[in-house]
């Protein structure tokens, strides 16, 4: 069982390759799961955001872990990004991905209408009553309009079988505040933020899910590693040029811009899941001489 000492580290929020058919491509997703496996990641954390979860089917959503899962073996953490409006619809694809490989859950909360906080709260308790498998909070407002209050991420620290926060806000002062409200939990925050990586960590953030691993692996690692080991000087550098590769990318709609530089890589197509459009090629050619001045590889 996943607990918050296991989310420790740099995780990759993994693209889903696509291709021309608009499909899942097995063999680009075999390609990425060798590269950010080299590159030292410690847990994979398919169709989430970068992912592109929301646009897959549940079907897909589960073949995408399943295929995760039998390439990678034991040897790796694998948590699966879920999407459900309600409780019922939630606990039913995490019986889905659970009986896939995943080993936790990443679940953001329900989009469309407001949610009080009180209702986050009683959302989530309704889900981790029902379900065996650990749940990572989601906090991407950005995507679902829908911000996790801290006190309310307290009070679901505290429920059997939620472990932790993704928190992808690009919010300093909001995960500060996270990590005030959880100190005494055995909980684990974790930044979504490359470019916030080192200064989240500063504050006390345990490690990151990070869309920048699927291209530069090693890079987020060597943040982390040179943190912990208060090499602040060789922390700034790797963090610095890890903010340029970042800056880089952040081209299009999310996450074209991480699929051109996958696909400039050689790794699988620039695709997006139909109906979205990849980066158009000027973009991508522009990115392409970017990430050569860069020295990316």
């Amino acid at each position: 069982m996943v607990s918050s000492s296991d989310l420790h580290g740099m995780h990759v929020a993994l693209a889903t390759p696509i291709g021309d058919d608009g499909e899942p491509d097995p063999a680009g997703l075999g390609r990425l799961l060798d590269r950010v496996s080299d590159g030292g990641i410690d847990a994979v954390c398919p169709t989430g955001s970068t992912g592109e979860g929301p646009r897959l089917t549940v079907a897909q959503r589960r073949a995408v872990t399943a295929a995760v899962r039998a390439h990678l073996g034991t040897g790796h953490l694998v948590l699966s990004g879920a999407s459900a409006m309600t409780p019922a619809d939630a606990v039913d694809e995490i019986a889905g991905l659970a009986a896939a490989g995943t080993d936790a859950v990443l679940l953001a909360p329900p989009s469309y209408y407001p949610m009080a906080p009180a209702e986050l709260v009683a959302w989530y308790r309704a889900v981790a009553g029902r379900t065996a498998l650990p749940i990572v909070l989601y906090n991407i407002p950005a995507m679902t309009g829908v911000t996790l209050a801290p006190h309310a991420v307290a009070e679901l620290a505290g429920v059997p079988g939620v472990v932790g926060i993704k928190d992808s806000s690009r919010d300093l002062e909001y995960l500060q505040e996270v990590l005030y409200a959880t100190s005494g939990a055995d909980f684990a925050v974790l930044t979504g933020t490359d470019t916030m990586l080192l200064a989240s960590l500063t504050i006390g953030a345990v490690g990151a899910i990070a869309a920048s691993a699927n291209l530069v692996p090693s890079l987020g690692r060597a943040v982390h590693a040179a943190f912990v080991a208060g090499d602040a000087d060789e922390a700034a550098a790797a963090q610095r040029r890890l903010v340029d590769i970042v800056t880089a990318c952040r081209r299009g709609t999310t996450p074209a811009g991480w699929k051109a530089a996958l696909a400039w890589a050689g790794v699988c197509s620039a695709n997006l899941v139909p109906p979205a459009a990849p980066l158009p090629k000027p973009d991508q050619d522009a990115l392409g001489a970017r990430l050569e001045e860069l020295g990316v590889r």
